[in-house]
């Protein structure tokens, strides 16, 4: 199976869940709006069907959907300055429309205060427009990438306060082995996630961030599904198979970058568009210091404690570490993986995964001569970019590494 049937089983696959989430509404089945961050194994395991209005923008986004919806908002006195996700998440509910329609209304929403300010905001007017319980998850910031026992019982406390919540509102028991079974299948493909993320590493890189980000569908929503395990074998498998035949992402790879922040979900005709000149994303910063930081440092779900390996994921997540974490994880993802350069992207609608990025461009330069290419924009807001601007801008940076390379 090439890349291209790859990504029309994962079409295929994220419509029948978007189906999937209508047909429980239907039911009567307990449907949770989340945060991307989860904890969508918790929620599984419960019997909830997970519902991710991030995801939905994202694939707004792709079609070209996101201006309208995030006018919609700006129309009911949403800010234009507020997270471009967020309004455009917004602009969706008030319009009761989106690319595969409007999404079902939850029974409960699940948010969280430590990804960022307008996270925590944007899930409360959702609660409020919907009328229905809104449980917001505290979590630690391991500033430095090192868990105390204290971060860890806290975080734990919360996954259990989580549990108490659902049961209190769906009336459906939690149980621990069916938690477990979720945790640990989450655990294989996080796993199976990593050995596709280390493959990368070979010359040529046999699958660029184009891919990767579309393949965090899995990891993000399907968290704790045998669904997830399966797509990632399946793409491990086609990744060690370009690997042995020496095949690459890009026809002629002359360039290999390491990209930092949200991609432009408007325009990833931006991430073809480096691969046409022969660059290729062999490295990038969403796929794994974000939705894979635990795992990308290191660690693994072994604890035999469910709630413990799930605790350390979320401490992990890019949201909740320092800048010394930070600069460590740029520094290994561009020598391992051996970049030449480095795109960094200024997001203006994620400050929590923008801020320290001067400091980790000035890092790559003087501990390994990587030079850094800048930009400004917003992930979801088409109308904060310029694709004929970031064409001229980018096409100067890569002549600049071919001429040092030479």
């Amino acid at each position: 199976m090439n890349n291209k049937e790859i990504a029309q089983v994962r079409k295929s696959y994220t419509k029948g869940y978007y189906a999937r989430i209508r047909k429980a509404k239907e039911e009567g089945r307990p449907v949770a709006y989340t945060t991307a961050l989860g904890p969508t194994e918790l929620l599984y395991a419960m019997g909830v069907e997970v519902c991710m209005p991030e995801n939905y923008v994202t694939i707004c986004c792709a079609k070209q959907m996101a201006k309208g919806f995030c006018e919609e908002a700006e129309e009911r006195s949403i800010s234009r300055d507020l997270c471009s996700y967020a309004r455009c998440g917004l602009g969706m509910m008030y319009a009761k429309d989106g690319p595969m329609g409007s999404l079902p209304e939850p029974d409960f929403i699940v948010g969280a205060v430590s990804a960022c300010d307008p996270h925590a905001k944007w899930w409360e007017l959702e609660a409020r427009h919907y009328h229905v319980p809104l449980f917001l998850m505290d979590a630690p910031y391991t500033l430095h990438g090192e868990v105390k026992p204290h971060d860890e019982a806290w975080m734990i406390s919360e996954l259990k306060r989580l549990a108490a919540f659902v049961e209190e509102h769906t009336g459906r028991p939690f149980v621990e082995e069916d938690f477990r079974e979720r945790v640990r299948l989450s655990g294989e493909a996080h796993a199976t996630f990593a050995e596709i993320q280390e493959l990368r590493k070979r010359i040529p890189a046999p699958r660029g961030m184009r891919e990767m980000v579309g393949d965090l569908f899995y990891l993000i929503t399907q968290a704790g599904r045998r669904e997830s395990v399966d797509y990632y074998r399946m793409v491990l498998e086609e990744t060690r198979e370009r690997v042995g035949r020496g095949e690459g992402v890009v026809d002629e790879e002359k360039i290999r970058l390491y990209f930092h922040n949200i991609p432009l979900w408007f325009n990833l005709q931006t991430l073809d568009w480096l691969a046409a000149q022969g660059a290729v994303v062999a490295m990038d910063f969403y796929t794994n210091h974000v939705w894979h930081g635990f795992f990308f440092d290191g660690g693994r779900f072994d604890s035999g404690d469910p709630f413990k390996n799930l605790a350390r994921k979320w401490l992990f997540f890019d949201n909740h570490v320092g800048l010394p974490v930070k600069l460590s994880r740029s520094l290994r993802s561009a020598r391992e993986w051996g970049c030449q350069g480095a795109i960094f992207f200024s997001n203006r609608s994620c400050k929590v995964y923008s801020i320290g990025q001067p400091e980790q461009m000035r890092v790559l330069e003087e501990e390994l001569g990587i030079r850094s290419f800048t930009f400004e924009a917003e992930m979801a807001d088409p109308r904060s970019f310029s694709m004929d601007r970031w064409k001229e801008r980018v096409d100067l940076f890569l002549e600049s590494l071919a001429a040092a390379e030479r």
